[in-house]
């Protein structure tokens, strides 16, 4: 018991430690970006922007291929190999002297990106049907804890030199794969793995399976259009509060610090309140929506620092929102089909993390480059403040005609 109890351990240290080394490169990329390209802060989000979607389409693309490694193969070498990855891809960003040496290191960091979900099917493999919720919830709180640390040990960090983030990400990657090489066994019995299937490979496939659920195909849109919304924080956040107030590595850290600490309050303690309990998921989702969309604007139209610091806590609120979907969602499908609904809402978001990247860091573009009255840096948080908006109607609506039908259950397929 005491070696299953180490093992998942080192899966928390190890989830840590992958998304602190991600996120401690955030407060530092303006600044880094327009050092190596000679960029203004516009042009240097856009770049941004093609970084982030570099990563984020890596991922999506090679996502299939490290699952099917994973259990043809055993999840410690997966493990191992992406640690090694990332730890290349910190040392070549923290060397790289020209742009495009960025975009094929985050492309690297983005085919390493299977370390999370390796770490799920490892505590699904170590996990008893008792005890795999409490597990799962360890990796989710790793997660937080590394959204916190990151951020706050880049902006230290980058105070002192742009890329000692980077070169401190690779450390901490390799430093990882050292503790899972020397203490992380194998969870995957021999028995128990599967040929590699070359059918599997396809990331599109869990999307198109999708219009399998015809009743609930407004909730993927719906899904869809939150994530496109959502993704502008990561977006342009530096980007963002460099052209507005003019913060340095150590502010941005610490208000993404602040955001990540807020998140983590709101879904590990508010939304385990009774009176969330007793608003139902319909109420809770439509106030997630109007709160996002209030936190939005006055992020949109924010011109002192102060005011950054008092819409935090009331965007946080909105992040009761995805977890609350993910349980209606849950709850209207049968048992047999848990697995596709996880693996179509995956999907949902490895898309969007491509396409909203992108999209607001040209918005981001198109609102710094004129002056006087067109000058609104903070139009994307405007847009995605109308994202929001704009679903609240049909959302509900399709809550309430799932609700109403207690038999769709069966029928979805």
């Amino acid at each position: 018991m005491f070696g299953a109890n180490r093992a998942v351990f080192f899966i928390f240290v190890t989830v840590v430690l992958d998304i602190s080394g991600l996120m401690i490169i955030f407060p530092i990329m303006p600044d880094i970006l327009r050092l190596v390209g000679k960029l203004t802060i516009s042009d240097a989000a856009v770049w941004g922007g093609i970084l982030y979607a570099s990563y984020a389409l890596m991922q999506f693309l090679f996502s299939p291929i490290i699952g099917n490694l994973s259990d043809a193969f055993g999840r410690r070498p997966v493990i191992l190999a992406a640690l090694v990855l990332m730890a290349l891809d910190y040392l070549i960003l923290g060397f790289a002297s020209v742009l495009w040496i960025f975009v094929i290191g985050r492309m690297v960091g983005g085919i390493a990106g299977g370390t999370v979900p390796t770490a799920f099917a490892y505590l699904a493999d170590k996990s008893t049907s008792e005890n795999k919720a409490k597990n799962f919830g360890l990796v989710g709180a790793a997660f937080g804890v590394g959204f916190v640390l990151g951020p706050f040990m880049g902006g230290i960090l980058g105070e002192i030199d742009f890329r000692l983030p980077f070169f401190s990400s690779a450390g901490i990657s390799f430093l990882t794969f050292l503790l899972c090489f020397f203490y992380l066994p194998e969870s995957l019995d021999t028995a128990k793995r599967r040929k590699f299937r070359f059918r599997d490979l396809n990331p599109f496939a869990s999307l198109r399976k999708a219009f399998l659920f015809r009743d609930l195909r407004i909730m993927f849109l719906c899904f869809f259009i939150i994530s496109l919304a959502h993704w502008v924080y990561p977006a342009i956040w530096s980007f963002w509060s460099k052209e507005v107030f003019n913060w340095g590595p150590g502010l941005i850290g610490v208000s993404l610090a602040c955001y990540g600490l807020g998140v983590a309050f709101v879904q590990g303690f508010v939304i385990r309140m009774r009176f969330v309990n007793h608003l139902g998921p319909k109420k809770v989702v439509v106030f997630s929506l109007v709160i996002g969309a209030i936190a939005l604007t006055g992020f949109g139209f924010a011109n002192a620092a102060w005011m950054v610091f008092a819409l935090i806590p009331i965007a946080v609120m909105s992040e009761l929102m995805n977890p609350t979907l993910d349980s209606f969602v849950s709850n209207q499908v049968s048992d047999t089909k848990q697995g596709l609904l996880q693996g179509i809402l995956s999907s949902i978001n490895a898309i969007t993390s491509v396409i909203s990247p992108l999209m607001m860091t040209l918005l981001f573009k198109l609102g710094t480059i004129y002056e006087g009255n067109l000058y609104i840096p903070g139009v994307p948080f405007l847009f995605a403040a109308m994202l929001l908006l704009a679903i609240i109607y049909p959302l509900f609506k399709s809550m309430k005609s799932l609700e109403k039908d207690p038999e769709l259950r069966e029928k979805l397929i």
